[in-house]
């Protein structure tokens, strides 16, 4: 039993919930973006995530729900340069709260499992307003080739306000020795985790970000974000975990408009430095098995 409780949490596909060695009941997270001094400065904001994992059996299945808020803030005065939507002038932010289900299936071949995910999202200057809510969803399958060594490949679909917003997924949950640990599902996330000591993790993360968000105007906005990133978690008790996480992100994008797969304009957001630091209630999967 323990052992498929550790594959569905490390199974899930989510923004920020995707395969992982660990399961996070309660985890908050803040990130800050700096000013870069460069021709297309970047924008400075800053992101609070805070979130859950909650699995509960069904038969010989398992449901996790994962619900999530966000909260954007940024820096007006800069994004209005380059010439967005007037009606953004105003704009100091957007939110998001997010409810994913996902189901754990095993298939008659025990190297094999299916996975699958549903969600629906209200993404908005104002949340539950109206034409603020999306539906989406993924499933992929997950091959084990070895112990401790696994292979996933599938789908992500949402039903985004630019449009129908589709990408292939393939990752791995992989254990090289002991001490390091690959994990994630690109493009979403993907992880190096080692293992400095029993109260010390570190590694490197990517994560690619992709949401849209309804504007009280009427019209929507895609943000796009490339974060990569250098962390550290600090485990004061065993299932304490407070992480420090300084990175850079590339290729960010603004972009505005009224119809689906039409943009009114177009900004770069500029690449910069960010800091992110989190704190979360934390079960080690490895520890469990």
């Amino acid at each position: 039993m323990k052992q498929v409780v550790v594959f569905i949490f490390m199974a899930v596909w989510g923004n920020d919930a995707l395969s992982q060695p660990y399961v996070d009941p309660v985890q908050v997270r803040y990130t800050y973006a700096f000013t870069a001094q460069q021709k297309n400065r970047a924008t400075p904001f800053t992101h609070l995530w805070a979130g859950s994992d909650l699995p509960i059996k069904i038969n010989k299945s398992y449901l996790l729900l994962s619900p999530y808020f966000e909260n954007w803030q940024f820096d007006s005065a800069l994004v209005l340069q380059d010439g967005l939507l007037p009606v953004v002038k105003n704009l100091t932010g957007v939110k998001g709260l997010v409810m994913p289900v996902g189901l754990m299936m095993p298939l008659n071949n025990p190297k094999w499992s299916l996975v699958l995910n549903a969600m629906i999202r209200t993404n908005g200057e104002q949340i539950f307003a109206d034409k603020t809510y999306q539906i989406g969803g993924a499933g992929f399958l997950s091959y084990e080739k070895s112990k401790g060594q696994k292979l996933r490949f599938g789908a992500y679909v949402n039903g985004d306000f630019f449009g129908l917003f589709v990408m292939p997924l393939l990752g791995a949950d992989w254990r090289m020795d002991e001490k390091n640990y690959f994990f994630g599902l690109l493009p979403g996330r993907f992880t190096w985790e080692h293992k400095f000591s029993k109260s010390i993790y570190g590694g490197i993360t990517f994560r690619a970000l992709t949401n849209s968000y309804r504007l009280q105007a009427g019209s929507f906005l895609r943000l796009d974000d490339n974060q990569l990133s250098a962390f550290i978690d600090l485990y004061p008790s065993k299932n304490i975990c407070f992480t420090v996480e300084p990175g850079y992100g590339i290729m960010r994008k603004f972009r505005t408009g009224y119809e689906k797969r039409k943009y009114d304009s177009y900004k770069d957001w500029g690449d910069g430095p960010f800091i992110k630091v989190s704190a979360a209630y934390r079960i080690r999967l490895e520890e469990k098995k």
